[in-house]
């Protein structure tokens, strides 16, 4: 699946590659909330966060807003691992050339995964749709 941004999106990923060296796979601005979140290429995070987070702090001074980072991996399992690490069990499902991820949390960790408004979880949806052409992210 192709990606397409438009001029803010590049000049946002551009931007952040050159202040911290780390090479940018996909990235998403959320305008109301003020944050930047960026899809880092594998085994680069560290690189993008820095010495003590300061890479990053300078992309965030620059930037204006705040910056969310998720590491990228070509294996399905292993980004939603990264993208919610509460998860204690991923199940993807293929029925009729759609794709369903079902992830299962403790009970506690339950309300922070999905988020305020289902914030996280669209965006957890919107990034899987983006990177392994996901339809659907369930959380149990």
């Amino acid at each position: 699946m192709t990606l397409t941004f438009d001029n803010d999106t590049i000049r946002l990923m551009n931007l952040f590659e050159n202040i911290t060296g780390a090479p940018v796979k996909d990235c998403l601005i959320d305008n109301e909330n003020g944050i930047v979140y960026f899809v880092i290429q594998e085994d680069k995070v560290g690189v993008a966060i820095g010495k003590n987070g300061a890479a990053v702090k300078k992309a965030e001074r620059m930037i204006g807003k705040s910056i969310k980072l998720f590491e990228f991996s070509k294996d399905v399992t292993d980004f939603v691992k990264k993208l919610v690490p509460q998860a204690t069990s991923i199940k993807i499902k293929s029925e009729d050339d759609k794709t369903v991820i079902e992830i299962k949390v403790d009970k506690k960790d339950k309300a922070m995964v999905i988020g305020r408004d289902a914030r996280n979880l669209k965006l957890f949806k919107e990034l899987l749709q983006r990177s392994h052409n996901v339809n659907d992210l369930i959380v149990r």
